[in-house]
């Protein structure tokens, strides 16, 4: 939630900020599974793991592969990179959003003001159950 004494272009100023921070991003989720199996004398079950498995969309396709205990780490900070700047982004634009419309109602408001301000704005209208008004010359008639 942003503070109340902040303006606008402080807090857009602070998410870009934010958003040109994030230097390594990775899309999709880290799985972190276990195996169990039976051990040598069938008599009780070992846990073995973690395996981490890697998966995200790409061309319109499920893809997923097995990551090495070393790398799963910095996987992990780089997924969630990723959503962070998910989540900055549309913070950005949902601010973008709310600065464009408080701009367009201050401009429609001015215009308004102008509009309100201008004497004989407005056309005169024809009392009810009066004739319409005749034009004063005819329009010619086209022949084809």
């Amino acid at each position: 939630m942003k503070p109340p004494y902040q303006s606008t272009e402080q807090i857009r100023q602070s998410l870009v900020e934010q958003i040109a921070a994030i230097t390594t991003m990775q899309p999709g989720t880290l799985a972190e599974e276990y195996r169990e199996h039976p051990d040598a004398d069938g008599k009780c079950v070992v846990r073995r793991g973690p395996y981490f498995k890697y998966q995200c969309w790409h061309d319109g396709r499920n893809l997923s592969r097995r990551v090495p205990i070393t790398q799963a780490a910095q996987l992990r900070q780089d997924i969630d990179n990723a959503k962070l700047f998910g989540q900055l982004t549309a913070q950005l634009g949902q601010l973008n959003i709310q600065h464009t419309l408080a701009l367009r109602a201050a401009e429609a408001s001015t215009v308004d003001e102008v509009r309100d301000a201008k004497k004989n704005s407005t056309r005169k209208r024809a009392k009810k159950g009066s004739a319409k008004p005749r034009h004063s010359s005819p329009k010619p008639r086209r022949d084809l």
